[in-house]
């Protein structure tokens, strides 16, 4: 009996051993994962260079080199704001780190196409070097950003550009954010300090210009929309030392209207004021760009004078002088408070107005009505081939004792 048991197991044990050489064995293990690396930001401008350096962490390492090939999601709709340069991520034997690297390339804003910000999500999506599975654990996202405060050209506008172009204008180097330099000779003479002597004052920084809506395929116009001829910190310079700063006439007690102003928006606009919280922003529309390289930007009776009347309905241009239009957000809460008070409106007509163009630019440049000696002919240039764009011309305000005297220069990066 012993001998035919001994015997039966054996033959179970003999037939046990067979069937697991017949069948492969069954094996759980799990994946083998990859995570993406970085204490930077992952956001870019749109149009702005930038590179994005990304770890890459396998969790084990291998006897062979492992390549990870990794894409990048909506690039079929975007294939010209990101690129991968390292494709593929190779990780030697035995490590388990790589590097990723992908590249925001510079364009020009003219052909800046986001109007909202765009994700591009990295996605692995092949590897070599093992048949174990391997995953992306923890996916990493780069958000491409529109650029603040310029609205990408529509197709229509484009189109005109490329007609502008084949009539020998060619309007790209001058859309975009385009690098200014300015320089102001002050005129001595004014009413107080710091009018009363004449200095040379130097400011730096971006003008943003665009097509502007009024061109047609006869009149090649542009606007500039932001920090127009490099001038936002001086016009905002000559606005505050003719109101808020000007302790003489202005805020001064015994000058009811613009007392009655303050008084009207409260300390705490007044404070703002003062600290410069306020966004002040200068804006000049139809610059018209010629087949002579000249650029027309002053035209007759074409700008506002400072004894127009601001407030809705009111304002008219009388004179000739470049006609510049300001974003200053106190003057529009003012004419908020002033609406349906004719007090408040009688004090804003009489001399406590707001509205920077009620200090600014008061007679014609395009003749020497001062006739004290800092008139000059204004004049306008560009050259696409040296991307240079140049202006000289006047501007006057209210406790000026003769014409400021501004020189331009505009250099395109594009």
């Amino acid at each position: 009996m012993k001998t035919i048991k001994s015997f039966f197991f054996l033959l179970l044990f003999t037939i046990t051993i067979i069937s697991c050489e017949e069948n492969e064995p069954v094996q759980f293990t799990n994946p083998i994962t990859v995570n993406l690396l970085t204490n930077k930001g992952l956001q870019v401008t749109e149009g702005d260079s930038k590179e994005f350096t990304l770890d890459v962490i396998l969790s084990k390492s291998f006897n062979q080199e492992i390549k990870l090939t990794f894409d990048l999601e909506n690039t079929s709709n975007y294939p010209d704001l990101l690129s991968i340069e390292t494709t593929p991520v190779v990780i030697s034997k035995n490590e388990t780190k790589g590097t990723l690297k992908i590249i925001a390339k510079y364009k020009p804003n003219i052909e800046n196409i986001l109007t909202e910000n765009t994700n591009f999500k990295i996605n692995l999506i092949s590897y070599e070097g093992t048949e174990k599975n391997i995953v992306l654990e923890g996916s990493q996202t780069i958000i491409v950003m529109p650029e603040e405060s310029f609205t990408p050209l529509t197709q229509s506008q484009k189109t005109l550009i490329e007609h502008y172009k084949s009539q020998g204008i060619d309007l790209t180097p001058w859309i975009g954010k385009i690098p200014v330099e300015v320089e102001v000779i002050t005129a001595a003479g004014g009413g107080f300090a710091p009018f009363e002597t004449s200095e040379t004052l130097s400011y730096t920084g971006t003008t943003y210009i665009t097509l502007s809506d009024n061109a047609t395929r006869d009149k090649p116009l542009l606007v500039m929309t932001r920090n127009a001829f490099g001038l936002n910190e001086y016009l905002q310079y000559v606005f505050r030392n003719e109101t808020i700063l000007n302790t003489v006439y202005w805020n001064n007690a015994g000058s009811p209207s613009s007392s009655a102003v303050l008084v009207a928006i409260g300390n705490d606009r007044v404070t703002k004021w003062k600290n410069k919280e306020y966004d002040f922003n200068v804006t000049v529309d139809d610059l018209e760009l010629k087949t002579d390289n000249t650029v027309t930007f002053i035209r007759e009776d074409g700008a506002y004078d400072y004894y127009s009347n601001f407030l809705p309905g009111g304002e008219k241009y009388k004179v000739s002088a470049v006609n510049f239009n300001y974003e200053f957000e106190l003057w529009n809460e003012l004419v908020i408070l002033a609406n349906g008070n004719s007090e408040l409106t009688e004090q804003i007509q009489q001399g406590g107005s707001l509205h920077p163009n009620n200090y600014i630019t008061g007679g014609s440049v395009l003749s020497d009505e001062w006739e004290e000696g800092n008139w000059v002919d204004p004049s306008g240039n560009y050259n696409s081939s040296d991307k240079k764009m140049t202006f000289e011309f006047n501007i006057d305000h209210s406790n000026s004792g003769d014409y400021d005297i501004i020189k331009v220069s505009f250099t395109s990066p594009n």
